[in-house]
């Protein structure tokens, strides 16, 4: 081979290379994955308390924070912090006291965020009644029954009587008056007032220390990838501000992902704005925990012998992915 062959393939290669590197540095969007993400739901992603998931995943909200977000059911918010712990997912979700019961179960995982300021279960009764006589929980073992404890326990209007029912048939039991009330979610309140019944809303909260669902995280995660724990935190807190903002807006988007909810649209403009009002409340530094809030369910939870340790407050959140 000449020297001057040699020199010419000498150059071509060189040529190739800067192309390479031109092509690659000239896109470093794609030369940069996704973070993958596997958040754990505590129910199917159908059930409309879930829509904020359902929003930011449609609106492309996780996308535009470089997250390919994966889905996946494990019922029961306590299963979902197990098997966080056990690293079969990266987040998900449960009622905002789930790590306090985790935690005494030697789990380490977190809350990280609270998609509202008041509780995700609603004290719904008959329009016009105290809140006394029959009223039904779905069950006897967690939160929605523990709270009714309390009220009846400080009722100024007579005894409160109670026993357990599937959701749909606490929802039956109240369209056809046959008890006075239940501890459910919004949603129910409006299935029930589809058979003309009118009804009144009143957040769990308002009597005993429960709180709204809660994004969580093994101390694991939040340590190894904290920019993403952020990113999704705070994609899905945008999507849930927009419901409370505007939800004749948010409605139809849920409405155009989710065509099978079962709901009319005027449905879920109601649901969106009960959530607004009764769920989310002020969304000014939204998804934050209150310390004092979660001590005093850590205190109703030891009353009851279901957590055996007190701990300190802080062990069962972090307000690190929330902003100020």
């Amino acid at each position: 081979m000449s020297p001057a062959s040699s020199k010419m393939r000498l150059v071509r290669s060189s040529a190739t290379l800067i192309g390479l590197a031109a092509v690659v540095f000239s896109h470093p969007a794609r030369a940069r994955a996704d973070e993958k993400v596997t958040y754990l739901l505590p129910a199917p992603k159908e059930a409309i308390v879930l829509a904020p998931f359902v929003l930011a995943e449609t609106q492309g909200r996780y996308r535009k924070a470089k997250l390919d977000v994966r889905f996946v059911v494990v019922p029961g918010g306590f299963h979902v912090g197990e098997a966080l712990a056990r690293g079969e997912g990266d987040l998900g979700g449960a009622s905002g006291d789930t790590p306090i019961l985790l935690r005494n179960a030697n789990l380490p995982v977190k809350g990280v965020a609270l998609l509202g300021h008041h509780s995700f279960l609603t004290l719904i009764t008959r329009q016009g009644q105290p809140a006394t006589g029959q009223i039904d929980v779905p069950s006897l073992q967690d939160t929605s029954y523990y709270a009714l404890q309390n009220l009846s326990a400080g009722s100024p209007h007579g005894e409160i009587t109670t026993r357990a029912r599937p959701p749909a048939e606490l929802i039956k039991a109240l369209s056809a008056g046959e008890i006075d009330g239940f501890v459910g979610t919004v949603d129910w309140g409006v299935k029930a007032e589809r058979a003309g019944v009118q009804v009144h809303y009143r957040p769990v909260d308002a009597f005993y220390p429960a709180m709204a669902q809660a994004i969580m995280a093994s101390d694991t995660t939040i340590a190894a990838r904290p920019k993403v724990v952020r990113k999704f935190v705070r994609a899905t807190m945008q999507a849930l501000k927009q419901i409370a903002i505007d939800p004749e807006q948010s409605a139809g988007i849920y409405e155009r992902a989710m065509p099978g909810s079962g709901y009319g649209h005027a449905e879920i403009v109601k649901i969106f704005r009960l959530l607004a009002s009764q769920v989310y409340g002020t969304v000014e530094a939204a998804g934050r925990f209150n310390a004092r809030t979660v001590d005093a369910a850590q205190g109703e939870l030891i009353k009851r012998k279901l957590v055996t340790q007190r701990r300190d407050a802080g062990e069962f959140f972090t307000n690190a992915f929330t902003g100020q």
